[in-house]
């Protein structure tokens, strides 16, 4: 393919552009029909609908246009911000987008288009469409393809996409609007907004829960009133106008319920089509916004839940907040204000607020929520959510012993002690798992510092957890892990692609004291080491009947990116593990990388990656090395070396934070720090 230099595109709409697109442009309802705008000045679309080919038509779909210029005119919180990737392309310079998200199978973004004055990284490539149309495109990092034809820039997933776009753009193609009629009456319903969005869905998501309800299509729309001001409007298309319910303009109604609003929500009905309005206060919004709301709430744990009364809760952030504005949950339970507020009309960081303490236990959840114009915003804290515990783990009986560490008493009534299979980590959102075992050995005890208990049938690599009224998670108050004996090191030597697994059995806890496990012998049927999930070629079997401190075994052929694992054999639990790849020392000196130890390998599979005050940059490391990059080589670090993220040259890096070296476009293997 040609390489094309640096170009300006998108510069204007031309004369021909205007003919072409004549056939494909949005027509106007009846005036008597569409709820109006507050403003006269309309926004035409015409430019980033025209290139939607009909070939991105689905069942459950959504076409979205924004008018960034008319949107930036007001003063919003937030954005608007286009949908492309900001470190190939200035959004500043995007005036225009459509594009295309599709629900039917599953979520995704088959079409972005942008009109503007956009320009393209340096370096693209020429093709031309099997309907003549000549255009440029790159490859971008998001696995886009990303081109141009001279009048819009639109992206795709896919290139067959892109060049139905500008099939569809010359009139060459089918559009979108011209098949889909839905899509294009959602589009007409407000013709003076800035930004539009319209839905055709089996399911519409505004509103589930009328199932029985058949919606041609749904659609959103802003238009911009002045800086302060956002006009918002919904509306949907019925099948059956009787189903313009009440109850349905009511849900209508409620989309606007966390949006800062200058009167109630407007509801029309006209036939079949439901729509409704309200003017979003964008001063109001960004009042809320540059509010801080009271939160990180702290509570010092040496107070005495015996002889106190009241447990105080610092404030640590937060502007003045009136206190009617604000909910204390208490273990998911609203709190009496007027207990505690102590007394404050206004809340801020500094302030303490307070509960009795007659109401504390431990694992007690506290949330403070602030109810404004944008909804609620909480903070919240566990009160009494960690007590210390030692363990000590027999992997031949199956017990685990428990002592309790703290000197805060506990109810053993509420105590309990549950073991689960190993979990490496755990979502809130899961449904809770059986444990494996679980009793309550303090039962009828009040627990004090030294007292302890033996849990049985707990099997290596089981999570043990000490719950507070019940043995869910969330209810943990301490975890604990039965460790199988051993730990296992790894050296990997890239030359030859062979790794070294050694077991050690030093003791796991860090007490100088702990006893000496230099004579512990297991036998070598209880580990075994696996590679990629499979089991190695070599085990410790092959080599020991038993095994101590130090039994090695080397394996052969392990391939780069290798995941191996060195598990107790009867359970898989994990007692150390490694990701086969090279490693390389590096030394920073003044702008200068040095390979100071470590593997040798081909600069042409390297890439350095530089973090420095002005951004991130990268070096590819065959451009400045022949061959092999090992002890001794060097490279420099400077903005005549690097390019940005868009692969273009810089004019400055400011200091450099940090380098690292990629190897294969994958494994970092290598990290430099200059002198602090």
């Amino acid at each position: 393919m040609q390489q094309c230099p640096r170009r300006t595109i998108l510069g204007g709409i031309g004369a021909t552009m205007a003919a072409t697109l004549a056939g494909s442009t949005v027509a106007a309802p009846d005036d008597d029909r569409v709820p109006k705008a507050s403003t006269t000045t309309e926004s035409s679309f015409d430019d980033v609908l025209a290139p939607l080919p009909a070939s991105v038509a689905e069942d459950s779909m959504a076409v979205a246009v924004t008018n960034y210029e008319r949107m930036r005119e007001a003063d919003q919180p937030y954005g608007p911000t286009p949908p492309i990737n900001t470190a190939e392309m200035d959004a500043d310079n995007v005036s225009k987008s459509a594009f295309v998200t599709s629900y039917t199978d599953e979520y995704s973004r088959p079409l972005t288009v942008l009109s503007g004055d956009i320009e393209l990284p340096e370096s693209t490539d020429s093709s031309e469409t099997d309907a003549g149309v000549e255009y440029e495109y790159y490859d971008a990092e998001s696995d886009a393809v990303v081109a141009s034809d001279g009048d819009v820039v639109v992206a795709s997933t896919d290139r067959e996409t892109v060049e139905a776009a500008f099939d569809a753009n010359a009139g060459k193609a089918d559009r979108l609007l011209e098949t889909e009629s839905a899509i294009e009456s959602g589009l007409s319903t407000f013709p003076e907004s800035d930004a539009r969005s319209v839905q055709i869905s089996d399911e519409q998501p505004t509103l589930s829960e009328f199932e029985d309800v058949d919606i041609e299509y749904t659609i959103t729309a802003q238009t911009v009133i002045d800086a302060d001001t956002i006009e918002m409007s919904v509306g949907i298309e019925l099948a059956d106008e009787s189903d313009a319910t009440d109850e349905l303009i009511e849900t209508l109604e409620s989309q606007f319920a966390y949006a800062a609003t200058t009167d109630e929500p407007s509801a029309e009905v006209d036939g079949s089509f439901v729509s409704t309005t309200v003017t979003r206060d964008l001063a109001a919004e960004r009042a809320v916004r540059e509010h801080e709301s009271p939160g990180y709430l702290q509570v010092e744990r040496d107070f005495d839940i015996e002889d106190d009364d009241r447990l105080e809760i610092e404030i640590g952030r937060g502007d003045p907040t009136p206190i009617e504005d604000l909910t204390l949950e208490v273990d998911d339970e609203p709190y009496d204000r007027d207990i505690w507020a102590d007394g404050h009309g206004k809340l801020e960081e500094g302030d303490t607020i307070v509960i009795e303490m007659d109401d504390v236990e431990p694992n007690l959840s506290v949330s403070l929520t602030h109810e404004h114009e944008l909804g609620s915003s909480s903070s919240g804290t566990t009160i009494l959510s960690h007590f210390r515990f030692e363990s000590s783990y027999d992997v031949d009986s199956g017990e685990l012993t428990l002592e309790y560490a703290d000197e805060f008493p506990l109810d053993g009534d509420q105590v309990f002690v549950a073991a689960f299979e190993e979990r490496r980590f755990y979502r809130s959102n899961e449904e809770a798992t059986e444990p494996r075992t679980s009793s309550q050995p303090w039962d009828g005890e009040t627990m004090a510092e030294g007292d302890t208990a033996t849990i049985e049938d707990v099997e290596a690599g089981d999570t043990v957890i000490v719950g507070w009224k019940g043995t869910d998670y969330d209810d943990s108050i301490s975890r604990q892990q039965a460790n199988p004996p051993g730990r296992a090191r790894f050296e990997y030597q890239y030359d030859d692609e062979t790794l070294e697994a050694t077991l050690e059995f030093g003791p796991l806890s860090s007490d100088p004291d702990s006893e000496s496990t230099d004579d512990v012998e297991r036998s070598a049927s209880e580990y075994e080491l696996q590679i990629d999930g499979e089991p190695a070629d070599t085990q410790w079997t092959d080599e020991f009947d038993t095994v101590s401190t130090g039994a090695t075994i080397e394996v052969d052929d392990v391939a780069v990116g290798s995941d191996v694992e060195a598990v107790w054999a009867e359970t898989d639990a994990t007692i150390g593990g490694t990701h086969a790849q090279p490693s390389i020392d590096l030394a920073y000196d003044d702008g200068t990388v040095e390979h100071v130890g470590g593997d040798a390998l081909p600069a042409a599979d390297l890439e350095a990656e530089i973090w420095a005050e002005n951004g991130s940059y990268t070096l590819t490391l065959g451009d400045e090395i022949d061959g092999d990059f090992e002890d001794g080589d060097s490279f420099t670090v400077d903005a005549e070396s690097v390019t940005d993220r868009s692969g273009d040259d810089v004019d400055e890096i400011g200091t450099v934070h940090h380098v690292s070296v990629r190897y294969d476009g994958e494994y970092r293997v290598g990290y430099a720090f200059p002198e602090r």
